[in-house]
């Protein structure tokens, strides 16, 4: 059973990237509304950050987590220097979007940075759904929180990001022994920081709002902080079923990506990845490839 928890936190994360694809950070929620995204299948992109990508694609979020399964699959293990030198020379050739938090990392790398020390100031959510491949394959649980660490430092280096990091994967692996997703998301809150303490207290006081009006007060954009209580929302709502998670988060709008990453990791984990499988997983353009991977 834990084997096909591990293949829905690894399948989750992806999928909620490939799926968010279609309306990433389109923030009018009335243009979504609107739009002919089909919300059945993968969809080409609404965004002009995308232009290169089409249906069945990763976002740059979800490339850079097939780097990280690629490199671990090959090495076996994380290996955080390594690591960083596989990401500067696919991040130097990188045709996709370049955020801020990798353009300001690459260049600290370019410019002799150690991976320790190469992490931007940025605070976006993302990178927690990134953390995906290092908790599918590594089995001692000390070695995951230490190198969720490393590679939250490589491209985000505060302490709020390093707590939510920590945060979510100790939810995340808590899902994997059943425990009550609810209770734990509430209970461990507490010892992750003021900001992480605070994002999850908020989730709680508005589960009740609908999502698209919840998302615009919690936060849309990419920012942890925001974007977490509007994942935890996500979770609190739709935990239970992931097709309707996916698509009231892309409609809701803005960084859906990163939201859907983090959240499908915690509900592939809890539920595994036949209760959370879609008809529409072999629409991933490198699904073979990636099969071959994840099993």
């Amino acid at each position: 059973m834990k084997e096909d928890k591990l293949k829905g936190l690894m399948w989750g994360s992806l999928l909620g990237d490939a799926y968010s694809l279609g309306g990433h950070w389109v923030y009018d929620q009335n243009e979504l509304n609107n739009s002919q995204l089909n919300f059945k299948g993968l969809n080409n992109p609404l965004s002009s950050y995308h232009l290169e990508k089409k249906a069945g694609d990763f976002t740059h979020y979800g490339d850079q987590t097939v780097w990280l399964l690629e490199h671990i699959n090959h090495a076996k293990i994380y290996e955080p220097y390594e690591y960083s030198q596989v990401w500067q020379k696919k991040m130097s050739n990188y045709k996709g979007y370049v955020d801020g938090a990798s353009k300001e990392s690459l260049g600290n790398l370019n410019n002799g940075a150690s991976f320790m020390s190469a992490g931007s100031n940025s605070q976006d959510l993302s990178v927690i759904g990134r953390h995906a491949p290092i908790i599918f394959s590594i089995s001692n649980m000390d070695d995951i929180v230490d190198f969720v660490k490393f590679h939250t430092c490589l491209t985000h280096m505060s302490k709020e990001m390093l707590d939510a990091s920590k945060y979510i994967v100790e939810i995340t692996l808590a899902m994997l022994y059943d425990l009550d997703l609810e209770s734990t998301l509430k209970e461990r809150a507490k010892f992750y920081g003021e900001v992480v303490e605070a994002e999850v207290k908020k989730a709680f006081e508005l589960r009740d709002m609908p999502t698209n009006e919840a998302i615009n007060t919690l936060g849309a954009s990419c920012g942890m902080q925001g974007a977490l209580a509007s994942t935890i929302h996500l979770l609190l709502n739709y935990h239970d079923d992931f097709d309707a998670l996916l698509k009231v988060n892309v409609l809701a709008g803005g960084d859906s990506s990163a939201r859907a990453m983090v959240a499908g990791m915690i509900v592939g984990a809890r539920y595994g990845f036949e209760a959370i499988k879609p008809s529409w997983i072999e629409e991933i353009n490198d699904y073979e490839r990636l099969n071959g991977f994840i099993g």
